[in-house]
């Protein structure tokens, strides 16, 4: 199987269409079905960007070796069993617990010698 091939294959899995994928990665819809064809190579940045939005590793879009996904947000896009709009709603708190956690201050811990 190609890259294409995976790329046509994953998509459709996903019920994803050419328009969506495009738009989410700044491509055209015409750009995404030249490569699934396998009659452009995608560069670099794009092949990254076609695995996270798919939920797959570039390992597998390039090889079609699959490996372990660690990204939770990765992993809930490639889970076929979830309908897309739990995946919206699993990703979105996802982001915003993210968000939460890096927007926190540390709190700093005193001391019981800088107790006044």
């Amino acid at each position: 199987m190609s890259f294409g091939e995976r790329l046509l294959d994953r998509r459709k899995t996903l019920k994803v269409t050419q328009q969506d994928l495009a738009s989410t990665l700044g491509v055209t819809p015409q750009h995404i079905s030249l490569i699934e064809q396998d009659k452009v190579t995608p560069s670099l940045n794009l092949v990254a960007g076609l695995a996270k939005e798919l939920g797959v590793t570039t390992d597998y879009l390039i090889s079609g070796q699959e490996s372990i996904i660690t990204d939770p947000i990765a992993a809930i896009k490639a889970d076929k069993k979830l309908t897309i709009k739990i995946k919206k709603a699993l990703i979105a708190l996802i982001e915003e617990f993210y968000s939460s956690v890096s927007s926190t201050p540390d709190q700093p811990t005193e001391s019981k010698s800088n107790r006044g």
